[in-house]
């Protein structure tokens, strides 16, 4: 049989489940960072199209820009080649990189 004791203040769920998991051995996990790996997973396991490419300028920026194939900065008054892409969930994300050769280490078919 469980005894269960309730308290007043806002915190009681937690020992609740404390109490029935110390009885039943088993462990509490929360949810929501199980939520957060699965979509992890999904969003990495999702296809991006390819939107654009483009070359640009960094004209002046409060913080530094980085490659996102290397983490080389990419600093003021310096090209770096941008590609935009699309999931299939419509979600756009924009990638810049230093040069050609780590642009094509992350999107091959624009070689």
């Amino acid at each position: 049989m469980t005894h269960l004791t309730k308290r007043c203040d806002t915190n009681y769920k937690p020992i609740i489940s404390d109490i029935m998991n110390a009885q039943n051995t088993q462990e509490y996990r929360s949810q929501q960072s199980a939520d957060i790996a699965n979509a992890d997973r999904a969003r990495s396991a999702t296809p991006e199209s390819v939107e654009s490419q483009s070359i640009r300028i960094v004209i002046s920026s409060i913080e530094t820009r980085h490659c996102d194939h290397c983490g080389a900065s990419i600093d003021e008054n310096v090209r770096y080649r941008n590609v935009t892409t699309r999931d299939s969930a419509g979600n756009v994300s924009e990638y810049a990189f230093c040069g050609v050769d780590c642009k094509t280490a992350r999107f091959p078919r624009l070689g």
